[in-house]
């Protein structure tokens, strides 16, 4: 066998892990985002003078709305719907300034999150990424939960740039075991 038809091999395995790799991260990320995100019900329009959100500028419900219930159709969908999602989750917060203690801040990074796996899924790296620095830039220091208590900052950091990260950084992340594990094992055979 030649030196390219071993390569060559080797690039399709490749390929097929990755292309396996996204389709079980895609079906997982999803499921336990959306139960994530609906868990979280929006809150009540705000009355009372004492409270000191009155004047703070809400996400409108209707559109925080239709982004829920565009998630449960999109089980399985197009490059453009899933671009479709990503963008208008995205619109959903835009030009809302966000503290830790605005009532819409969980909301707020559940869409963004929601957008990053929708760009993922459509194959935008690029925009995924500059998703996952909007979001650092955005929510310093604040972090979404997988419901095994994994990071989505740490999960999304791994997914779009984990070439650049050392086995000691891959073992320090909050990411899940498998994930990790199928990582690894990809380094470790594609140094072969």
């Amino acid at each position: 066998m030649s030196y390219h038809s071993k390569h060559l091999i080797k690039l399709k395995k490749a390929w097929q892990l990755l292309n396996n790799h996204k389709r079980v991260l895609t079906v997982v990320s999803t499921s336990v985002f959306f139960s994530a995100c609906t868990s979280t019900s929006a809150p009540a329009e705000v009355t009372d003078l004492n409270n000191p959100y009155v004047n703070v500028q809400r996400m409108d419900e209707r559109c925080v709305q239709q982004i829920m219930e565009q998630q449960q159709v999109l089980a399985l969908a197009s490059t453009a719907q899933y671009l479709s999602l990503a963008d208008s989750a995205m619109h959903c917060a835009e030009g809302i300034v966000f503290t830790p203690s605005h009532p819409d801040t969980q909301t707020a990074m559940q869409f963004s999150a929601l957008a990053f796996n929708n760009y993922l899924k459509a194959g935008d790296i690029k925009q995924a990424q500059s998703t996952l620095q909007a979001f650092r830039q955005r929510f310093p220091q604040q972090d979404l939960l997988f419901t095994d208590y994994t990071s989505f900052v740490d999960t999304a950091t791994v997914l779009v740039s984990h070439d650049q990260l050392s086995a000691h950084q891959l073992e320090v992340l909050n990411i899940s075991d498998k994930l990790r594990s199928e990582l690894l094992r990809q380094r470790k055979w594609l140094m072969q």
